[in-house]
């Protein structure tokens, strides 16, 4: 078998990277067929938005042995690519993203939908002749019946396995927060505390909520620990008096009362022992209660980690190893969104490979191959436009760009960049407040810095782009798109000219919204401010009069 490898380059600064589209509903052999002839020298075949999760495969199973061999000798024949996006809500950590728990039940779901665009990736690449197609996974789905996160932080309980959703508000003075939790732990989390305008709630920082959150817990322990001291020293004291009874009962010879009194002697024992068992496990309660709970996010990475190695090991064991790509989530709020938490997990889940694949009997892999192996299929889907998305936290293009050159810290030893692992990117734009897909050049999103600045870290790798709304839906926002990224049918230069979709009849935008899973007109379009959005050719001007980046309105809905 050959390398999956591209060979389409541009002449700007995208040059570095080939470039295809999603391709979803409808016939995916028509799409494909459609989106070569736009240019476009691959596709993705977007299981995600066409079937959904269902727990059982079937998102994957919709395409049957016929349909997918019949996309792989379309690659083959045309000298394509393609890769496969699973359906958006595997989550790899294992936890249920309704009711936090890490249960098996769950967990079993994650890997039958794995198993099954594994196998959807392997069959078409069999056809291909390739090996290595791309699958991209969100790398998380922890919405966890989305808490108000500027009332709740999200942390994690490592003993119990379960998300605990943490208060950060407390109706509650700070007069009566020193007296509750004594002047110590006052000061220790004095500075993250906020008091409302009219005085009578606090608003804790995140760090000043969990360290509250454990002095409850280690309060409420501590009173546990004292009702048992108060319990076994009752039981001493019944125990000597019995003590007593049974001596006396021995010097007047009563057999029946020494027998009834051994008796109750050995139930205040064999209380007392368990009085003990109970107040040692207390002990270590308390003494472990800053390990017991931890920031979600930053326990997700290494969560994850277990899910992408069971993906990779599913993998390496097919005939063509597909990738498993790990994609940044696409709302700051959620694990995984920034940069060096994705290389984190990644970094991660090739070492925990490594140690399952030179077990495996069935993979047969020394420790240099298993390693080698883990490189070639474990790597990063860097999604541009959820990056985007930091804007609706403040953040600037700048901030964005920054991101991308953090280290995460795996161990004391280890920092690891997520230059060192992007393998794929997916393209798309939007104004920072909604994950919009809209065309390039219609949004916000610093597409070519991040290339740019990943260039330059030695990042090479090929792009799909996602555009599933703007105003002519899917095929006019992947051709204004191409033209945009100076695709070679367009020539060398950015995109300038009329979009395609200018001329499209309002019914046929209507038509094409209906179609693409709510992704398109109404949340791409008319959540912008309607046609005070659009780009400068169609009577808007954000791209030009805001020199910062954003848009040149509120960047807020209309109401």
């Amino acid at each position: 078998m050959t390398e999956y490898r591209l060979n389409n380059k541009f002449n700007d600064a995208f040059k570095q990277a080939a470039f295809g589209v999603s391709i979803g509903e409808n016939n995916q052999l028509a799409e494909f067929a459609k989106a070569l002839r736009s240019g476009s020298q691959m596709a993705e075949v977007d299981l995600a938005s066409l079937y959904g999760f269902t727990g059982n495969g079937a998102s994957a199973e919709k395409l049957g042995k016929t349909e997918r061999e019949a996309l792989g000798n379309l690659a083959k024949v045309s000298d394509a690519d393609l890769s496969i996006h699973a359906p958006w809500s595997i989550n790899f950590s294992g936890i249920n993203p309704e009711s936090g728990q890490k249960d098996p039940q769950y967990q079993a779901l994650m890997k039958n939908e794995m198993k099954a665009a594994i196998g959807f990736a392997d069959d078409v690449s069999k056809s291909m002749g390739r090996r290595n197609m791309p699958i991209i996974f969100h790398a998380a789905s922890d919405n966890f019946g989305n808490p108000d996160t500027s009332t709740k932080i999200i942390a994690y309980d490592s003993e119990a396995q379960k998300v605990v959703p943490i208060p950060t508000r407390i109706n509650m003075t700070k007069d009566a927060f020193r007296q509750v939790y004594g002047e110590e732990e006052f000061n220790k989390i004095a500075e993250g505390l906020k008091t409302t305008e009219d005085g009578k709630m606090l608003i804790l920082s995140p760090d000043a909520a969990m360290e509250t959150h454990k002095n409850d817990e280690r309060r409420q322990l501590v009173q546990q620990q004292s009702n048992l001291g108060i319990q076994k020293r009752n039981l001493e004291m019944q125990k000597i008096q019995i003590a007593r009874d049974l001596a006396e009962a021995s010097l007047q010879g009563e057999t029946a009362e020494i027998a009834r009194l051994s008796k109750d002697k050995s139930t205040f024992d064999e209380q007392i022992k368990d009085l003990e068992t109970s107040t040692r496990f207390l002990d270590f309660q308390v003494s472990n209660i800053d390990k017991k709970y931890v920031k979600f996010n930053e326990i997700a990475p290494n969560l994850a980690a277990e899910g992408v190695r069971d993906a990779a090991i599913m993998s390496a064991k097919s005939l063509t190893k597909p990738m498993v790509l790990v994609e940044n989530t696409m709302r700051p709020d959620m694990s995984l969104s920034k940069p060096a938490d994705v290389a984190r997990t990644v970094e991660q889940a090739r070492r925990l490979f490594v140690e399952a694949a030179i077990k495996d009997p069935k993979l047969e892999l020394s420790r240099g191959d298993a390693e080698e192996l883990s490189k070639e299929i474990i790597g990063v889907n860097l999604d541009v436009g959820h990056l985007n998305l930091f804007k609706s936290y403040g953040k600037t293009n700048r901030d964005i760009i920054n991101m991308l050159t953090e280290t995460g810290k795996l161990d004391d030893q280890t920092r690891v960049s997520i230059a060192d692992y992007v393998k794929r990117y997916h393209l798309n734009d939007n104004m920072g407040n909604t994950d919009a897909h809209l065309p390039l050049g219609e949004g916000t999103t610093p597409v070519k810095e991040i290339f740019e600045t990943l260039k330059n870290a030695g990042v090479e790798a090929p792009a799909i782009m996602e555009v599933f709304g703007g105003l002519g839906g899917l095929d006019a926002g992947q051709v204004q798109s191409l033209e945009y990224m100076g695709a070679p049918l367009f020539g060398d230069t950015p995109y300038k000219s009329l979009p395609a979709y200018a001329g499209v009849p309002y019914s046929s935008i209507i038509g094409d919204y209906a179609n693409y899973s709510q992704l398109g007109l109404r949340n791409d379009f008319l959540a912008y401010g309607g046609f005070t959005g659009l780009s400068p050719i169609l009577g808007g001007g954000y791209m030009e009069n805001n020199k910062g980046g954003g848009g040149g309105f509120s960047g807020a809905p209309m109401v």
